[in-house]
């Protein structure tokens, strides 16, 4: 869904902040330590077409599992997406789709740095209009180089919207 990226970029921060807080001791005991399920209702204006707006509303679960190190850096996140049923509608005429995204998010430090890779794996976006079929999607696995998701280092699946560039444009579009 369109905004589980927007929600993924606004989520990730505060679960890497929500992990800071994990005293060393925990630390050092190894186990992950577990987050959530966060549940989220929500309805705001999403992106910003060419004369209407899109209206985003639904319900959705966030999770989280931590994980660091003897010195309790943290060395990897898992955050879990489950949205499965966003509205999406053009707040001129009405039109609407539903988009759904279902992921898990796996950010990994890159050993020596303060830096994280990241790869998603499942729906962040698929959009299966009555009567036309899949209209938008990304699906699959795929990795970035950093956490703003600017560069892709391998991919499996269909990844319409690999990029944060692309999203925007692609909604607007598909309710205009």
């Amino acid at each position: 869904m369109f905004q589980t990226r927007r929600r993924a970029k606004w989520l990730v921060a505060p679960g890497l902040a929500i992990a800071a807080l994990v005293p060393a001791s925990v630390a050092m005991a190894s186990a992950p330590s577990h987050f959530g399920p966060f549940t989220n209702s929500y309805s705001f204006v999403g992106f910003n077409c060419d004369g209407f707006d899109i209206l985003i509303e639904g319900t959705g679960t966030d999770s989280f599992t931590v994980f660091v190190d003897d010195a309790g850096e943290i060395t990897k996140v898992i955050y879990r997406a489950r949205y499965p049923h966003d509205v999406l509608t053009n707040t001129v005429t009405g039109r609407s789709i539903v988009n759904r995204g279902e992921f898990n998010e796996f950010l990994e430090r890159i050993p020596g740095t303060d830096e994280f890779t990241k790869s998603i794996v499942g729906f962040r976006y698929l959009v299966n209009e009555p009567g036309v079929g899949v209209t938008i999607r990304d699906v699959g696995r795929i990795s970035y180089a950093d956490l703003e998701q600017t560069i892709v280092l391998w991919q499996a699946g269909e990844h319409e919207l690999a990029l944060d560039e692309a999203v925007e444009p692609t909604f607007c579009s598909a309710l205009a």
